[in-house]
């Protein structure tokens, strides 16, 4: 049976949060979206102002919502394809920006369970994001999990791509929507 190992992640992980403010999305940065096949939607966007640490997009089949995260992508990614979709099915696409600090990158080898802990002095925070930055993957860190405002830890099973990664935890505040685009899948 495999040992399940935990790591209490080190002083450098702690965050200390700033005051983190909304933007507003810019008209000149609006989200676009295509129909590539009559089930696939690919989205696009441009987004290159300082301090942007990424997106969330959102869907909904009404306009005004619900609207349910399709993906954290981080700041490099301006590109999603929403796959197989319903036929004969109206949906509606809005981006936000998220802003915010992160803590120092911690390197993982070779565990099967990992214990992040940190300190929040942010009371503004929508949530946090754990991102990784897998063995091989440059400097660009991918938002893998999203945690609720104010908490202070979390656990990781790692999987076998994971296992040689370094990890970060960022507190996160959304920004401003962009526009709403709206396209009806066809057969």
């Amino acid at each position: 049976m495999p040992r399940k190992s935990r790591i209490a992640v080190p002083a450098a992980l702690f965050l200390a949060l700033s005051a983190c403010t909304s933007h507003a999305a810019e008209p000149d940065r609006p989200l676009k979206a295509a129909l590539t096949t009559p089930t696939d939607i690919d989205l696009v966007w441009h987004d290159d102002r300082p301090g942007v640490a990424g997106h969330v997009l959102e869907f909904a089949t009404e306009a005004d919502g619900p609207y349910t995260v399709l993906k954290y992508l981080p700041r490099q990614v301006s590109t999603y394809r929403h796959p197989d979709l319903i036929p004969h099915t109206t949906f509606h696409y809005r981006l936000r920006s998220y802003r915010g600090p992160t803590s120092e990158p911690t390197r993982v080898d070779r565990t099967e369970s990992i214990r992040f802990t940190w300190t929040d002095e942010s009371a503004d925070e929508d949530g946090f994001l754990l991102e990784i930055r897998r063995k091989g993957g440059g400097t660009r860190y991918e938002p893998l999990a999203v945690l609720d405002p104010d908490v202070t830890f979390t656990e990781l099973a790692t999987l076998p791509g994971e296992k040689d990664a370094s990890f970060q935890v960022r507190a996160f505040v959304l920004g401003e929507q962009s526009n709403v685009v709206r396209l009806t899948t066809g057969e």
